[in-house]
């Protein structure tokens, strides 16, 4: 198997996401795509891979991000050939919501997802130059287009820091050798 993707929640749990090796697409039905729950004792205690309220219905295509909210609720940027998105499942494996798979403003390309105080999502959007703030019921709160806005652009991750600010990490421009780091400050009403 390939890890794919890590992230250790606030129980210090550890949550890796794994697929097979070779070429991620087409996914098959018999392709394995999993979150794995690994307790503090690292043994195995929970694998996402199916919709337990839809039998046999595959959660993730391509794991690429892993989040949980202070719930322990999951939320993955899950890639795929051709529609990219947001899952979010509970830790028995019951799809609450997916989003991003019918946008208005084109193609959907998630790379970075930070989960607020107030268990809202931030997920930076790479084709968009966007912000996009959501709610653990998968409803749109805010978007912000960065790029026009903010003239930030490539945003590929997020994070908060100890004071609360947004850390969006960018790729690097066409005559820029590194990338950079923007601080931003986001309004408390979506934190």
């Amino acid at each position: 198997m390939t890890l794919m993707a890590i992230h250790v929640n606030k129980d210090n749990e550890v949550m890796i996401g794994i697929r097979e090796p070779g070429p991620p697409f087409p996914v098959h039905d018999f392709s394995v795509q999993q979150v794995i729950i690994l307790g503090r004792d690292y043994k195995r205690k929970v694998t996402l891979e199916f919709d337990r309220k839809k039998k046999g219905n595959k959660l993730f295509s391509y794991v690429f991000r892993i989040r949980t909210d202070s719930q322990n609720g999951v939320y993955v940027v899950d890639h795929s050939q051709y529609n990219d998105r947001i899952v979010a499942v509970d830790r028995n494996g019951c799809l609450k919501f997916t989003y991003g798979e019918q946008t208005d403003f084109g193609t959907f390309r998630p790379m970075g997802i930070i989960i607020t105080s107030s268990d809202n999502i931030v997920v930076a959007d790479l084709s968009n130059y966007a912000l996009h703030v959501i709610n653990s019921k998968g409803d749109l709160l805010g978007l912000q287009f960065i790029f026009n806005d903010l003239n930030i652009y490539d945003p590929y991750s997020v994070c908060f820091d100890t004071k609360g600010y947004l850390l969006i990490g960018c790729g690097k421009g066409e005559n820029e050798d590194y990338g950079k780091i923007h601080v931003v400050k986001m309004i408390d009403s979506l934190t």
